[in-house]
């Protein structure tokens, strides 16, 4: 039986800050659900969205960032498509309901099925190279192919459940998440091992992404992150907000990592899915799909068929996350950690209880360089009791001896240094 560690679950309060940056820089003219979207480098991009207008134009794809699109003849109305791979600007596949897999050779000019089962919903793809390629779908489905899609051969994956997202750390092992499983394969696909991860009734696993064979991080419907360090012999819960679903995830590298969420919401975690941050956006709606093509550059597609954009992150800094579970006893600055760090540290507070939790205290935490000259205000608002903490990113700032004070109702609490090495 795997071991299962329930975390303390974190309840979370935005800041009001404008350095948080998700921008909207796109919006259908015609009413759809987005609900895939990948880029292959700075410029060229591929999103669907599906269509109840007879319309076959379902497919889109921006050469110049995401700022403009152009609508590409799928061939299918009413379709969702729900997974895009691009091995090369002109080579691109995409998979969705009815068992479809289109693949095109000249930059969406014209698209070709190549795959066609109106039995199953393909929900997942991954290439692992320019021949090899696997998808993944309801009754257990995992098909692969090793001629650029040509062919598609059924694997023994060993479940009859819905599966949704797919991973490959290299050509041979991989990893699939679906309906109550997590699948690892160590030899292609040829055998598929269910990791008995851990699980709630009728949840739906919706998405995988292991940076080596130990460390692995799934999402799910019901709003949970769950990681393992260990290869899945034990899990942890990392990140859970009730009534909500993380949808899809994106990694930049093994401790940067970002998900979103069915209100509209990016978690983001710095430090290998330990701790996750809520990056407000403009929505409220589900957010379908992530996708981070470099460190900082990021798109998300939504259900209203809202394409949005980050250039740095979703910002210098994230919102603060207080567990009210724990109420300290005094008020306290910790040491940031990791310290020195280079670009992004964590910054801890206690914010004691007084007459009540629900009495709460104007709090003031800044960032100052080394001669004193004020360099962020990280947070400015009144907050409950609590422990409280909060990324800082200094990506755009010098290496150097920082500082950072914490105020409570104007008294201030105490100074700690920090020191950022580039």
């Amino acid at each position: 039986m795997k071991a299962f560690t329930f975390l303390s679950i974190l309840i979370f309060s935005g800041i009001n800050t404008s350095e948080a940056q998700w921008v909207q820089i796109y919006s259908h003219p015609i009413a759809q659900s987005c609900y895939a979207i990948r880029f292959y480098d700075v410029n060229t991009g591929y999103h669907s969205g599906v269509l109840y207008n007879v319309s076959t134009f379902n497919i889109y794809k921006t050469t110049n960032g995401g700022l403009n699109w152009t609508a590409q003849n799928s061939g299918y109305t009413a379709q969702r498509f729900m997974a895009i791979q691009i091995l090369h600007p002109d080579t691109v596949f995409i998979c969705g309901n009815y068992g479809k897999i289109l693949r095109t050779y000249n930059g969406g000019q014209t698209w070709s099925t190549v795959y066609s089962d109106t039995a199953l919903q393909l929900w997942g793809m991954k290439f692992v190279n320019s021949n090899t390629g696997f998808v993944a779908g309801s009754f257990g489905t995992i098909m692969k192919t090793t001629n650029k899609g040509d062919n598609w051969t059924i694997l023994p994956a060993g479940t009859g459940n819905a599966l949704q997202g797919i991973h490959f750390i290299n050509e041979t092992t991989g990893f699939v998440s679906g309906s109550l499983v997590i699948l690892k394969t160590s030899n292609a696909g040829g055998s598929w091992t269910n990791l008995n991860a851990p699980f709630v009734s009728f949840e739906i696993n919706t998405d995988v992404y292991f940076a080596d064979e130990l460390k692995g991080w799934f999402s799910t419907n019901s709003g949970r992150i769950v990681r393992t360090t260990n290869g899945g012999v034990n899990w942890s819960i990392a990140y859970e907000q009730p009534g909500t679903a993380v949808w899809r995830l994106s990694f930049t590298n093994a401790s940067t990592g970002y998900g979103c969420t069915s209100d509209g919401k990016v978690v983001k975690t710095t430090n290998a899915g330990e701790n996750w941050y809520i990056q407000n956006t403009s929505l409220t709606e589900n957010l379908y799909d992530i996708h981070f093509h470099s460190a900082n550059t990021g798109y998300i597609s939504s259900w209203s068929g809202k394409i949005l954009k980050t250039t740095n992150g979703g910002g210098n800094f994230v919102s603060a996350a207080v567990n009210t579970e724990a109420v300290p006893d005094e008020f306290e600055l910790y040491q940031n950690y990791p310290n020195p760090f280079n670009p992004i540290t964590v910054i801890r507070y206690s914010l004691a209880r007084r007459s009540g939790l629900s009495e709460k205290r104007f709090v003031n935490l800044k960032v100052f360089d080394v001669s004193g000259k004020e360099v962020v205000s990280l947070v400015n608002k009144k907050q409950n009791a609590g422990n409280y903490e909060i990324e800082f990113d200094a990506s755009d700032y010098p290496s150097g001896i920082y500082l950072y004070r914490l105020t409570i109702d104007g008294n201030s609490i105490d100074t700690k240094r920090m020191i950022l090495l580039k």
